[in-house]
């Protein structure tokens, strides 16, 4: 698997490939179940090497989440042929479709432990997908606990007539933030909090290609605002683009002077996270704004009139017009013929 990995050119598809060999995998299983056949070693290799393929960079994707992911390892390793073909099937379709775009991970898993058949509900309207999808990634130690709740907080903040949505990435270390940011195209913003780790939490070696080796180093020994510029600086001449944010504990106005120009805003925790939410959706707005295409498409919703100019007088209000005499010399003095009309 490691083999098939060095052969793509993008993580991003091979993350895609594994995701429908896990289902072909287990749909191989389940097929073999129903009509009374053994369960080959083969088959069962299939889809344990398919998670460990998949294991590395889940992490770094806001869908399925470590919660949905964690559950298919469970049923995986537990022999659950059944149930981990219905959710795996359901994962596989909402990454094709892209319907998790407006779909919530918590149904997800939670359909799968109603044990039942029925295909999972995205609640997929037109409404939903007009509105572009983008991941915030979240740098901060956190247990599942903490994540969670974050995420929840995050979903309750969501309105019908905000212009985007978004869901959270959260990695416990500058490293792995590094890693996010060169893996997953669909972070477009990142909020950099006091408290993380300058090493690794989780295993990067089959991402070394993507990990920086000097940045756990340049982390060390320094106090917590000061890493945060290092990592902000980083992270920056990675990807640009991407609209940089601090979340600190202290005065804002003991940090504001001192923080890279890299930062978009700076905020105190006890501003509340839905000052950073509002925020987050304002940053990516100004990005997305196309002033030229928003000009003609406001030009082309003004009201117009309708008006046909008669040939009478041999069509002398063209030809003694000020404004219009070049008519006359582009497409003649047929213009004043009685039958153009």
């Amino acid at each position: 698997m490691v083999d098939q990995a060095n052969a793509y050119n993008s993580w991003w598809q091979f993350r895609a490939d594994s995701w429908s060999r896990l289902e072909e995998a287990t749909a191989r299983i389940v097929s073999s179940l129903r009509r009374s056949r053994p369960i080959e070693d083969d088959m069962t290799d299939a889809v344990h090497a398919a998670c460990a393929a998949l294991a590395p960079v889940e992490q770094f994707w806001a869908f399925p989440g470590h919660a949905a992911f964690g559950v298919v390892q469970e049923l995986a390793a537990a022999g659950s042929w059944e149930r981990l073909g219905r959710l795996v099937a359901r994962i596989n379709r909402a990454l094709v479709t892209e319907s998790y775009r407006v779909g919530s991970l918590d149904d997800l898993v939670q359909a799968e432990h109603r044990d039942d058949s029925e295909d999972m509900i995205f609640g997929v309207s037109h409404e939903s997908f007009s509105r572009p999808y983008f991941e915030v990634l979240v740098v901060e130690t956190m247990s599942p606990a903490q994540e969670e709740q974050l995420r929840e907080e995050v979903h309750t903040w969501r309105r019908p007539g905000d212009p985007f949505i978004y869901d959270l990435v959260v990695v416990g270390s500058g490293v792995e933030a590094a890693v996010a940011i060169r893996l997953n195209a669909n972070i477009q913003a990142c909020v950099i909090r006091r408290r993380f780790s300058h090493v690794a939490v989780r295993d990067l070696t089959r991402l070394a290609n993507f990990a920086d080796a000097t940045l756990s180093k340049e982390l060390a020994d320094h106090s917590p605002d000061e890493r945060a510029q290092i990592l902000a600086l980083r992270l920056a001449e990675i990807r640009p683009e991407v609209d940089l944010y601090l979340m600190t504990e202290i005065a804002v106005e003991d940090v504001a002077g001192k923080v890279s120009h890299h930062f978009r805003r700076v905020f105190h925790a006890r501003e509340g996270a839905l000052e950073l939410h509002l925020t987050i959706l304002a940053g990516v707005a100004e990005r997305y704004r196309t002033p030229f295409f928003e000009a003609l498409r406001t030009y082309s919703q003004r009201p117009t009139g309708v008006f046909h100019a008669l040939p009478i007088s041999q069509g002398k209000s063209i030809v003694n017009s000020h404004w219009i005499r070049d008519m006359v010399g582009f497409y003649g003095r047929n213009l004043s013929d009685h039958r153009w009309a």
